[in-house]
């Protein structure tokens, strides 16, 4: 949109919208924050092997060689992923990427809770270490 669209009655496209900043200023919470990590940490504990998740950990991964339609799942490309990951040692390599993956996602927990310590931490300087 141009400023010729903006004086003949069009929107300005630079306008900020009035509604927002509605329901009052955004809050970085601590605890709000320290409550997404733990949700976090709680999916990787299971992705760990801890957990009540009874499957899919990285142990069962890499200590069960290959996988079988019958783990994976019965549908089309559930028996497909099973052939390619149940051969030639896929199931380790399949393994070294899930580990990979957890490495990651260990990562971004570290993140989140690093992140909520130092809104705390800023929190405590601007209202004089309450």
């Amino acid at each position: 949109m141009t400023s010729r669209d903006v004086t003949d009655g069009g929107t300005d496209p630079l306008a900020v919208d009035p509604h927002l900043f509605e329901g009052g200023a955004r809050e970085n919470s601590p605890t709000g924050i320290r409550g997404v990590a733990q949700e976090l940490r709680i999916s990787l504990e299971a992705m760990l092997g801890g957990g009540e998740r009874p499957n899919g950990n990285i142990n069962q991964i890499s200590t069960g060689g290959e996988f079988s339609s019958a783990q994976i799942g019965q549908w089309e490309d559930a028996l497909a992923l099973a052939s390619t990951v149940g051969s030639n040692n896929a199931g380790r390599k399949f393994a070294e990427v899930y580990q990979k993956f957890i490495e990651a996602y260990q990562g971004v927990v570290e993140a989140v809770e690093t992140s909520a310590d130092s809104h705390d931490r800023a929190r405590q300087t601007n209202e004089g270490g309450a």
